[in-house]
């Protein structure tokens, strides 16, 4: 039962919409991205088949085949033969968040009265606070040169799991993480 909701937690973590991730990217700039010609995807992390179902998977491995195709790069699948090596990682992270909902401005839906009124101010200065709980998953990617075997991009996207969703929006994930990639997409 605990894998089935994990399954659904990570399959709609890439569903999540682009507006909502977060993306983060490094890279080394002492490197010529444009030397480059091959690449192949790494083997797969075990922990992501724990929070990643066969088919998101092979959403994820297709999404980062074709962006790095998109930009001028040929796919090998020997390692010896590759420039770069492509990983990626998956977490989910349980975590709350806490609202604040005022009713300061009292039964009439606008400030009631002045400072200068008798009174002081009239309305409600309390609210109610409500505990909100999310599941937000992450997704690492991490770009190798495969013969000096040193990391040389790593770009992160950050997301709310959306539960009502399916996980067909991962190429868009992939996308959006890669926007910040030092070579553009070929023509």
């Amino acid at each position: 039962m605990k894998r089935l909701v994990l399954f659904s937690m990570i399959v709609a973590l890439f569903s999540v919409s682009c507006n909502t991730l977060k993306v983060t990217a490094d890279y080394d700039k002492t490197t010529n991205f444009e030397s480059y010609k091959t690449f192949t995807l790494l083997p797969w992390n075990p922990h992501n088949d724990s929070v990643v179902s066969p088919f998101v998977k092979e959403r994820i491995l297709d999404a980062l085949k074709n962006e790095m195709i998109k930009r001028g790069y040929f796919y090998v699948a020997d390692i010896k033969k590759a420039d770069l090596g492509v990983n990626t990682f998956v977490l989910l992270q349980e975590k709350s968040d806490y609202q604040y909902y005022s009713n300061y401005y009292g039964p009439y839906g606008y400030y009631y009265s002045s400072p200068w009124a008798w009174g002081g101010y009239y309305g409600n200065p309390y609210g109610t606070v409500q505990r909100v709980d999310y599941t937000e998953g992450t997704m690492i990617i991490d770009i190798f040169d495969t013969h000096k075997k040193k990391l040389i991009w790593q770009g992160i996207g950050v997301g709310e799991v959306n539960q009502h969703t399916t996980g067909k929006n991962v190429h868009k994930i992939v996308n959006q993480i890669f926007f910040k990639y030092p070579v553009k997409y070929k023509k």
